[in-house]
Formats: structure tokens, C-alpha cells, sequence
């Protein structure tokens, strides 16, 4: 089940490398690939991680995902050297600025010429020039991804780049491909590009590995979609129309994008409260008759019921036509700037509220929570999809199809929200209006559209269909919680880690306690591979005065100083290697059950799932607007789903 992939040992270029704190910019680079001659890539079903845990077959496995490991293999970053590190000695840029290893390790590091200059060994002191390349070899551990749902055969070929046995059956589940554009279903947990600690374990890598056609600088993501999310993803097949694609999203020229989530309560709860601070309210039909019967210019009366049945808020910020015309909500200020990034002498409002719209964005006065729940009373959540956001044409003669349609009711929510730490990727959404200007620097207008599918009772969660008119990180996530209804399991922003999932808690507690033996909490703290530093304890017994030995290559002399290897290995076994086959075999076991333990105990996906993109295109087919859809996932589907 291993497959070992050849990869060129080319050396980065033009200062494409970086070091590892500056990664997640670099690594989806070819030339700063891995240094190893063999990546080796195993696919193992959920069930082989549960039973390193499970004692009598008293914990079943009744999740089918595929994991994803990468074994572990030597990784050289480079960067060349930026102005504020001129004249500076070498150990302190690294000491300084990165923060994986204690200064000990960098130390000890420099004079191995694990960390090199232009390719040279140097002392700790030198001093960084202009022009120098810093370069550092590590032995790079990945956190294991799923892969979905096992309906494919397990990879059991032994691959390499250049002699390749393509794989029949795709890792990844393909909605659409032609000659110019892969659409596929992008599993939880995995991320699209080379970030943090994932590298080979990214969707584009993953394509990569399965099919020679899919390789390096043939496939072009048009857009972002979040790591613990799933769903849709469009990849070009040329970087001309991944730019033509990504404009079109970016200045929403002819795109939609549908959602599914499953939240917290019973939605929209914010309807219950008639007086809601955050509850916008616009002229009555009664104020908009008597206001045009008032102008004698029937160009006037005409703009101003044009007026009355536009939204009140634009892309999540409040219209010039409604800021006299509205009452109800927040407004944030906030600087506007030109497309060169100056300030100008104007500012924006940015709107914090809600409002209810039919299903052809007429508003809908006095809205209230039982509006929501007639909807699901009279269609199944496949037809509430179909008449919100399907393709299919009515017969507009049926009386109750056209009484479906325009019962569906969504619920739009405008709510800055901004990057509060760029470092770990949180951000937040809510009133901003009593911050400074320089404390809302970042602030982004953001908007969002939910109606709901169905609601159950047993876990009092609602499955909702969501449309985001802006593209914000983490948009979706921050408006539910701010709304009082995050997404169930999504424990960044409200939810449970597992929530309505008790096989996976069980399994968490018992991974946790296996490897909390394993470290016999020697630090105090749940160590990870992917995001604990190093520590003194552990750079003293694995890295400080070990030596590389004459004709040991850089390979295994990074594994024998390794300090994720050894804490893999465990406490008891930290200096248990001593670079025989024997020591090697034992080593890669542990590592493989560590990787698979440490997947146990993240978060394996959130119930946000992207369903439906529609794209408004002009090819040799002439002007229109195509529409890809993937099936529902595993969790918004229940037997109401299915009675048609």
C-alpha cells in the first residue's frame, strides 16, 4: 500500500525557498520539493487507526474515510536574505525569527551544516550579506488528511515519476472534467494549496501523485475553500482561465456559490424578537405609495419603487439610496481606499443587521420564525434546494409549484469581519461601531443569505442553505456565530469538536490517552508533531553533541537527529536509534502510528459543505452561465431527503 514517487532535486531559485516559519508562502514551489530521491505515500482505511486503540474489538469502526500519510522525509528551505537581517550574525536571524527549535537546536544545527550559506558551512557568528541564500534541511513531518469515504479500491501501486502506474480509481471524487477545467469534491480536513505543515498532503499534491497529467504547472486553483470545509473546488487547466474564473468570483460578475451547513438550534432564532437591535426596517409599501402619488415626475415615481424593492445592503454595506430610508441595524465607518491602496478622503459604511427577502429578493415585511418552518413543513430539503437555487423551470401555470417557490424565505445577514490574528488565521465578526479607526484597520463589509432545509429535534441542530455575497475568511463560520447558531461541530467559532459524533469522542479520549503514555506529559502539554516547538529536553538528548559520521548522507543524519522522529518514538525510546535497518523499521513504525493517532485527535472536517457554484462564462459556445453540483454530504442527509 506504499507509493514512492521520484522527485527532481532541483534547488530553489531566485529566493523561492524559505525558511520553516515562512512556509506556508513558499511551499507549493517545484524547486523547494522535498530533497529525498523517494517520497513514500500510504493510504490506509480509519479502521487500522482505531485498532492501535481498540482492546476486544470493543470500539467499532463504522466511518469508511481513507487516511492519508505522508512519511516523513528530508525538506530543505531557503530563502535568501532579507534587509533587516544584513549585518546580523546567523544564529540570531534564526533564534529571532523563527520559533520551531530552542536556540540550542540552531546552534547545533549551524555546525552540523544542516543550516548553510550559499551552500557552504559557516560559524554561528557570521554575519548575513547581501546576496546570501540561507538554507535548512529538516526531516519534514505532515499531519495525516482524509481522503473520504472508501467507495474506490485502496492505492497499492508503487509509483514514480518517471515510470508511472497511474491509479484506476481518483483519491479525490471528480464532479466535472473537460479539457479545460477539473471540478471536483474536495473531502474535509485536506487543505487546496501547500500551507503550515501540509505540503505533499494538499489537494493539488494529491492530484498530483494519482496522475502524471495532473503534475506541476498543469492545474490552477480558481478560488479558496477553507481546510475543515468540503466541497466543491474549480481547478483550470490554464492560468489564463483560472485568472479569467477568479475575476469573474471576485467581482461577483454572473457567480454564485451555495452552501450547506448544520448549526446549533433552532434557525432563525433572531426572528423571535420583534425589537432585535441588529432587525432592519425600510418603508412600508403604504410610505412608498404615498411618496410617488407625492411626485408629479413619473421618472421619480419610478425610482422610487425601484427604491423600495431594492435590498437595503450592498455586498454588506449600507446603499447611498437607503442610509436616509432605513432604521434598525449598526453602521461601522470605515476608510475606503483607492485600488493603489491609498486612503481617500471618504469612508464607507459597513452594516451590522438582518433582513427577510421571498425567493426573488422582494423584501418581506414583519418576517417571523414561522415563516422558516412553514417551508419545511410543505417540501423535502431536496426541493427547498431546487426552487431556491436549481436549474430546473417550473411550470408557472402550476399554482402550487409557483406557491413553493415564493414561500421560500431567506434570512440575510450583513456583519463586518476581519483578520484578528493573520499568525494563527482567527478572526471574528460582530459590532465594531465603538472601535478607534486604527483598532477596525483590516474591518471588511461582509454579507450572507440563509434559508432553512429542515430541522431536527433529537439534536436540535438545522441544516441550512447558505449564499455568501462576499468572500471574507471564514465568512460563513463567523455570521452563524454571530447570528447565535454555529456550525454544530466547527470548535473555532462556537461549536463542539464532537458534537453529535460519539465514536469519534470515544476515539479522541483513547488516541489522547495513547499518546499522553507515549510523552508521560513530560512537557506539561499535549504534544503534537504539527504544532509543538521542540524542547530543551528534547534537543539535548536527540540534537546537542551528535555528530554527523564519515559517509552518512544528510538523509539519515536528519532522521538520527530528528526531534519529531524521536518524539515519536516516545520518552522511554528518545535515544533508542542509532541508524541500523532495524533501528530505521522500528522508527517508521512509530511514526506511522503516531501520525495516525495524532489524526484522531484533531478535527476531522466541520459541517460546512460547498454544494453548488454557477458561473457566468463566454466561450466558443457563446454568453452563459454553467452550474456544477456535488451530492449531499453524509451529514445533511436524512430519509426526509429523499421523499419526493
Amino acid at each position: 500500500m506504499k507509493n514512492k514517487i521520484k522527485h527532481n532535486r532541483k534547488r530553489s531559485r531566485s529566493g523561492i525557498g524559505c525558511l520553516i516559519a515562512e512556509e506556508e508562502e513558499c511551499n507549493n514551489d517545484e524547486s523547494s520539493r522535498s530533497a529525498s530521491s523517494l517520497l513514500s505515500v500510504e493510504v490506509v482505511p480509519l479502521s487500522r487507526a482505531l485498532s492501535l486503540i481498540t482492546q476486544h474489538n470493543n470500539l467499532h469502526c463504522q466511518d469508511q474515510t481513507r487516511v492519508r500519510i505522508v512519511h516523513p522525509y528530508a525538506y530543505t528551505f531557503a530563502t535568501f536574505a532579507k534587509t533587516r537581517w544584513l549585518g546580523r550574525p546567523l544564529i540570531d536571524v534564526y533564534h529571532d525569527e523563527f520559533g520551531s527549535y530552542p536556540k540550542c537546536y540552531y546552534e547545533a544545527a549551524i555546525k552540523t551544516g544542516r543550516i548553510l550559506v550559499s551552500g557552504k558551512k559557516v560559524t554561528c557568528d557570521y554575519s548575513i550579506k547581501h546576496g546570501d541564500e540561507l538554507t535548512h534541511t529538516v526531516h519534514r513531518h505532515e499531519p495525516a488528511v482524509g481522503l473520504g469515504l472508501s467507495d474506490h479500491h485502496l492505492s497499492s501501486v508503487t509509483t514514480s515519476r518517471g515510470n508511472e502506474t497511474e491509479v484506476e480509481s481518483p483519491p479525490i471524487d471528480i464532479v466535472y472534467e473537460d479539457d479545460t477545467i477539473l471540478v471536483v469534491d474536495k473531502p474535509a480536513s485536506l487543505p487546496v494549496h501547500s500551507c503550515g505543515s501540509y505540503h505533499y498532503n494538499s489537494l493539488l499534491e494529491v492530484l498530483a501523485h494519482w496522475k502524471e497529467a495532473y503534475g506541476a504547472g498543469k492545474l490552477f486553483t480558481v478560488h479558496r475553500l477553507d481546510r475543515l470545509t468540503s466541497g466543491l473546488v474549480l481547478i483550470a487547466k490554464s492560468a489564463s482561465l483560472a485568472k479569467s474564473l477568479g475575476k469573474c468570483i471576485l467581482e461577483r460578475d454572473g457567480c454564485e456559490k451555495v452552501y450547506l451547513a448544520r448549526v446549533k438550534g433552532q434557525f432563525p432564532s433572531v426572528l423571535e424578537n420583534a425589537n432585535h437591535p441588529w432587525r432592519m426596517q425600510y418603508w412600508s409599501s403604504a410610505k412608498v405609495e404615498q411618496d410617488v402619488e407625492a411626485e408629479e415626475s413619473s421618472e421619480m415615481q419610478s425610482k422610487l419603487r425601484k427604491i423600495a424593492s431594492m435590498p437595503p445592503i450592498l455586498h454588506g454595506e449600507v446603499s447611498v439610496h437607503d442610509k436616509s430610508n432605513m432604521s434598525g441595524g449598526v453602521h461601522v465607518e470605515l476608510r475606503k481606499k483607492t485600488k493603489g491602496g491609498a486612503d481617500e478622503n471618504r469612508s464607507g459604511i459597513a452594516a451590522l443587521g438582518f433582513w427577510v427577502t421571498d425567493r426573488s429578493g422582494n423584501l418581506v415585511e414583519n418576517a417571523n420564525f414561522q415563516d422558516f418552518m412553514k417551508q419545511c413543513e410543505n417540501m423535502t430539503t431536496n426541493e427547498i434546494i431546487e426552487y431556491a437555487v436549481g436549474s430546473t423551470l417550473t411550470n408557472e401555470a402550476d399554482d402550487n409549484l409557483v406557491s413553493k417557490k415564493q414561500s421560500i424565505r431567506w434570512l440575510h445577514f450583513a456583519c463586518p469581519c476581519r483578520i484578528s490574528s493573520h499568525k494563527n488565521g482567527v478572526c471574528e465578526a460582530g459590532d465594531f461601531s465603538a472601535k478607534t479607526e486604527s483598532e477596525l484597520k483590516g474591518t471588511k463589509p461582509a454579507q450572507t443569505a440563509f434559508t432553512l432545509l429542515s430541522y431536527d429535534e433529537t439534536s436540535d441542530t438545522s441544516l441550512l442553505l447558505v449564499k455568501p455575497d462576499t468572500g471574507r475568511m471564514h465568512q460563513i463560520r463567523l455570521h452563524l456565530h454571530a447570528l447565535g447558531h454555529p456550525i454544530a461541530n466547527d470548535h473555532c467559532y462556537g461549536g463542539e469538536l464532537w458534537f453529535g459524533d460519539d465514536e469519534g469522542q470515544q476515539s479522541f479520549r483513547r488516541a489522547r490517552d495513547w499518546l499522553d503514555r507515549l510523552d508521560k506529559r513530560s512537557s506539561g502539554a499535549e504534544l503534537t508533531i504539527s504544532n509543538a516547538p521542540a524542547t530543551d529536553e528534547e534537543i539535548y538528548h536527540v540534537v546537542a553533541n551528535k555528530s554527523r559520521d564519515d559517509g552518512e548522507s544528510i538523509e539519515d543524519f536528519i532522521v538520527k537527529t530528528c526531534v519529531w522522529c524521536a518524539r515519536c518514538r516516545g520518552v522511554d525510546a528518545i535515544n533508542c536509534f542509532d541508524g541500523s535497518t532495524e533501528a530505521k523499521v522500528r522508527n517508521e513504525e512509530a511514526v506511522f502510528q503516531r501520525t495516525l493517532m495524532e489524526y484522531l485527535v484533531r478535527s476531522q472536517g466541520i459541517w460546512l459543505h460547498a454544494l453548488q457554484y454557477s458561473l457566468h462564462v463566454n466561450d466558443e459556445k457563446g454568453s452563459r452561465v454553467v452550474k456544477y453540483k456535488t451530492t449531499l454530504p453524509s451529514w445533511a442527509c436524512t430519509k426526509q431527503n429523499y421523499d419526493e
